[in-house]
């Protein structure tokens, strides 16, 4: 299975001073005092790192391995961290969180509850996987296949 992202529109935020770029990752910008090109290094690890387990989180919800699923939440959790996506941190966890109770509820149904209530929690973390990408100038070539 192939994540799908989308066209990368937001890339860079300019701000009012005569036209200065800003860094839509001032997380990763202070951290690593303005250096784009470890910040684009960074950003392409990130990718690389979420899309792998997004899937692998997919393949254990089908298979009920909850724990599983729960571990690669808060993985992904501690990379939106590292980026300075603490909202979408917080909300993957609850949401995740959430879904495997909703799925522990009913063992027949329970793989596909899970995919439906985290259904929004994942569209937003593509959001965030595709803005990154845009970023990171990262190609088809990097993305998981």
């Amino acid at each position: 299975m192939r994540l799908q992202f989308s066209s990368h529109e937001k890339v860079m935020g300019t701000s009012m001073k005569m036209g200065e770029q800003t860094s839509p990752y001032p997380v990763l910008a202070t951290l690593l005092e303005g250096d784009d090109r470890k910040i684009r290094a960074i950003l392409r690890v990130f990718h690389l790192s979420v899309s792998k387990d997004i899937q692998a989180m997919e393949q254990a919800a089908a298979r009920g391995q909850w724990f599983v699923v729960l571990r690669l939440a808060h993985r992904i959790s501690i990379g939106c961290r590292q980026i300075g996506e603490e909202s979408m941190a917080e909300e993957l966890i609850s949401q995740v969180v959430s879904a495997i109770e909703c799925a522990r509820t009913c063992a027949a149904t329970g793989p596909s509850d899970f995919m439906h209530q985290f259904r929004y929690a994942r569209d937003r973390l593509v959001q965030v996987l595709d803005c990154a990408a845009a970023y990171a100038a990262v190609d088809e070539l990097d993305s998981v296949a």
